[in-house]
């Protein structure tokens, strides 16, 4: 499929006439992840989702935070979440898509738990803080800062396109997986306010008559749902005609369809600049070769896209890189 222009009516054409026998979209494209997940309109979707996920927790609302989180400094590292929100009480959700193979996603996602639970120390020193100008414009004594620690959970959710590597006695068809800070000998867990939740899609092979729960219809939906045709029976959950209507390629506004083809493209775009890294690597035998090819990749893509007038943003979310690597890229 040749996208590389998709403001061309001619390639609009072709893109038209070739996924003319798709009915639905692909939900781990960038665009409609947060389509589905990451908007206020649809966040009835993302809350259903999340109850699935974490079957011992109940969600009733959620607020969506920014996803741009940045560091203590100019010079420290800038992260973008594909999507997060909190609960009422407090909890913080990171809920994210990982298209490709990462060697250390699982350090990844500790890193990020680091953004959130930095904040709420900020956030009790501001607090301090306004109480303090408070109690100045009484006349009142300012008071020093104490802060017990108490935290509130943050967890991450991530959708995995790929398998990770588990203990030799891991069952080969379980692609569920949530963590917790235990203690080593008794399993006594520290603290309930991190966990991480993995969704290994690559690990997921059930068809659809064999689908035992709501959990494995949202794994098949994430994996498949580009694939069907129609809605099957067994999705009959409210979050599910929900989800397929969203997903319904049919239903998009001209510039939905075209946000959509070209998020279609960037992953396209990703997933050969990742075999090419993984064939350049089998053939050198060497994962130094991997880990160049995918470096490279990455900022062919960041450059393609800088000329197609993306923002820094997005540009960031879509090649993983870091602010100041982009920014190295721009002064080339």
């Amino acid at each position: 499929m040749n996208v590389d222009n998709v403001d061309g009516m001619d390639v609009e054409i072709v893109i038209q006439e070739e996924r003319s026998r798709q009915i639905y979209a692909e939900l781990l494209c960038d665009f409609m992840f947060k389509r589905v997940f990451g908007s206020e309109e649809n966040k009835d979707v993302l809350i259903a989702f999340l109850n699935v996920m974490l079957e011992d927790v109940k969600i009733r609302d959620v607020t969506f935070i920014p996803t741009e989180q940045l560091g203590d400094s100019e010079e420290d590292r800038t992260v973008i979440f594909d999507v997060s929100c909190q609960c009422t009480d407090g909890r913080t959700f990171i809920i994210e898509m990982q298209k490709g193979f990462q060697k250390h996603f699982r350090d990844r996602a500790l890193f990020y738990t680091t953004y959130p639970i930095n904040k709420q120390g900020k956030l009790a020193k501001t607090k301090h803080e306004r109480e303090n100008a408070e109690r100045t414009s009484k006349g009142l004594e300012k008071k020093d800062f104490k802060w017990n620690y108490k935290l509130d959970p943050v967890i991450v959710v991530a959708i995995l396109n790929f398998s990770f590597d588990h203990n030799d006695d891991w069952p080969q068809d379980r692609y569920h997986s949530s963590y917790r800070i235990r203690e080593d000998i008794t399993g006594e867990v520290m603290t309930e306010n991190l966990r991480f939740v993995f969704m290994e899609l690559g690990r997921f092979r059930k068809k659809v008559w064999e689908l035992e729960s709501v959990y494995d219809k949202w794994m098949f939906a994430l994996k498949h749902i580009h694939e069907l045709a129609e809605k099957p029976a067994a999705f009959h959950e409210a979050e599910f005609e929900r989800l397929f209507l969203l997903a319904k390629i049919g239903n998009f506004t001209a510039e939905e369809y075209k946000h959509y083809i070209t998020s279609l493209k960037h992953m396209s775009d990703y997933y050969n600049i990742i075999d090419t890294a993984v064939e350049a690597a089998e053939k050198r035998g060497l994962e130094k070769g991997l880990e160049k090819g995918l470096e490279k990749g990455k900022r062919e893509i960041a450059n393609r896209l800088m000329s197609m007038g993306m923002s820094d943003a997005d540009i960031i979310v879509a090649t993983g890189l870091s602010t100041d690597e982009l920014n190295e890229l721009k002064t080339a």
